[in-house]
């Protein structure tokens, strides 16, 4: 004897994943600047749920989640975010205390939620590695947590005041974190062993008041958003200083709350600012270029972004935090 409930499921599954998705007419993604003049920045996609990625959308899936009902995995607030050599997402939620991993080229989804015995308290940045371990900074915690690409715990790093950001030279094997309430930036080996310390607190050259968010160039240059100076200050692959560059404003080019700092292939800095809901580029010596975003919900604007990270194919993935979702934009300007 057939079940009637069972059919009714599984006409209902199957209805769903034959159902047409595509738009009724064609949108043109946002692109800036603004024609006449060229494209440099082309929205891509935004990221909220494993839905957004195909994640989920199979016909046993969808089964599932009728009979059991659905388990929410949706981004509740991004700040830090990172992209491995294999393409996934990895997305650190302060409010859902998880790293969300985001496998958009094989529409899978899986998360992080502890480290051994202790549950993620405040996660706020990632980086990865060369060989894709990955590295959390929890604020509450005040730890370091890292894990390998298979999401298994390895080791924690102990022994700071408020870590925030923080980033991986994959060349020489060095892990940088902004330690925010000790105004440094702190260097450890990819065993958790210290190396040195850079800065202290201060308005100077290499001194730093809350500094949030920290990244790597490809050649090994190191960027590091100092939040409360309003600037942001580059140091050598052995931690010289270089240069710096911001003020405090609310014109062009000026900074007014910067979190994420980025550069792509070209060598241009990208800076978010969660004051003016936008991010900034900048050309190597600190003049600035281009922005995008604005203060919405739609594609291509912002509301409070934190995080930002470029892959090497000048992907650009910004955290847009209070509109619960990672956007994806591309580079197209050429150099």
């Amino acid at each position: 004897m057939r079940n009637p409930i069972l059919i009714l499921l599984l006409s209902l599954a199957f209805a769903g994943g034959c159902a047409n998705t595509s738009p009724t007419h064609a949108q043109k993604s946002p692109v800036w600047p603004s024609p006449p003049e060229r494209a440099r920045i082309a929205f891509v996609q935004a990221i909220s749920t494993p839905a957004d990625i195909d994640a989920g959308r199979g016909v046993f899936s969808r089964l599932a989640g009728f009979i059991l009902g659905a388990k929410i995995e949706e981004i509740i607030r991004p700040y830090g975010v990172a992209v491995d050599s294999k393409g996934r997402l990895l997305v650190a939620d302060s409010a859902f205390k998880k790293v969300h991993v985001f496998d958009i080229k094989n529409s899978e989804y899986s998360a992080i939620e502890d480290a051994s015995d202790a549950d993620l308290a405040l996660p706020v940045a990632i980086a990865v590695d060369a060989d894709d371990n990955i590295y959390v900074t929890d604020s509450i915690l005040n730890k370091v947590f890292a894990f390998n690409k298979k999401k298994k715990f390895l080791f924690k790093i102990d022994g700071f005041k408020k870590p925030t950001g923080v980033a991986v030279n994959k060349k020489t094997g060095l892990l940088y974190v902004a330690d925010t309430g000790a105004n440094a930036i702190k260097v450890f080996d990819l065993s958790g062993k210290p190396v040195k310390t850079i800065g202290g607190p201060g308005t100077g050259k290499a001194e730093f008041n809350l500094p949030v968010d920290i990244f790597v160039s490809a050649g090994g240059d190191i960027y590091v958003t100092d939040t409360m100076n309003y600037r942001i200050q580059i140091f050598d692959k052995n931690g010289g200083f270089m240069r710096m560059f911001g003020r405090h404003g609310d014109g062009t080019g000026d900074l007014g709350r910067p979190k994420g700092v980025a550069v792509d292939i070209f060598g241009n800095i990208y800076v978010v600012d969660a004051i003016f809901d936008t991010v900034q580029i900048f050309d190597r010596d600190g003049k600035f270029l281009l922005n995008f975003g604005g203060i919405g919900n739609s594609a291509g604007n912002f509301w409070m972004p934190t995080g930002i990270y470029i892959d090497e194919t000048n992907r650009i993935y910004v955290a847009d935090s209070y509109n619960k979702r990672v956007q994806v934009f591309e580079y197209i300007g050429g150099k």
